[in-house]
Order: C-alpha cells, then sequence, then structure tokens
C-alpha cells in the first residue's frame, strides 16, 4: 500500500519531469535566500510558489528556515548578555556537546 506522503512524492517528481520551469528541491533550497530577501523577479517568485504549494517538504524548510535566519538575526544585533539568554537551551546543549565532540576527535 503507498503511503500518502509517497503517492504526494511520486506526484511531485512526474510534475518536475514532465512540466518544464518546475523546480526540483535541490533548485528550491538554492533559492531560499533570494526568496526570503524578495530578491526574485516576479517569474521566478511564482515558480517558487508553485514549488511549495506542491511540496511540503519544501514548505516546511521554508518555514524552518526563516526561523533560524530571524533567531541568528536576533541574537547578532542583541548584546551579549540579551543574546545569550535568549538562546533556547537545548540549542546551547547540543552546539557544546558537537564541539566537545570535536575536541576529542582532534585529540585522538
Amino acid at each position: 500500500m503507498i503511503t500518502r506522503r509517497r503517492l504526494r512524492w511520486r506526484i511531485q517528481h512526474w510534475l518536475e519531469a514532465r512540466l518544464p520551469g518546475l523546480l526540483t528541491c535541490s533548485q528550491f533550497e538554492s533559492l531560499v535566500d533570494a526568496y526570503i530577501d524578495g530578491e526574485l523577479g516576479p517569474v521566478a517568485r511564482a515558480t517558487v510558489d508553485f514549488h511549495m504549494r506542491t511540496c511540503p517538504v519544501c514548505l516546511r524548510y521554508l518555514t524552518a528556515y526563516r526561523k533560524v535566519r530571524d533567531l541568528a538575526a536576533d541574537t547578532l544585533s542583541a548584546p551579549e548578555s540579551e543574546a545569550l539568554e535568549s538562546m533556547p537551551e537545548d540549542l546551547v546543549a547540543a552546539i557544546l556537546a558537537a564541539r566537545d565532540v570535536e575536541a576529542g576527535s582532534r585529540t585522538s
């Protein structure tokens, strides 16, 4: 039995293969910054909008990417003490854990 997610994926890839001008997910990803910054022309923006309507994975990616950019911008514009207070604890823990792993691999 085919799942709804798998069916969407198959339809998306069928459309990409048969309709010229549609974006692949890789192409979408390369346009995300320009899309968010409003740097795309009307045709390119409409193409990205259409891709997001047909690809829920890329729509979720864009939503998450915007949140990360906003968090980074807020963090960089705030004084250091405020920035550290506004950082989610789980993010700080993940960064410190990754740093510790990296430091351990260099000493080995």
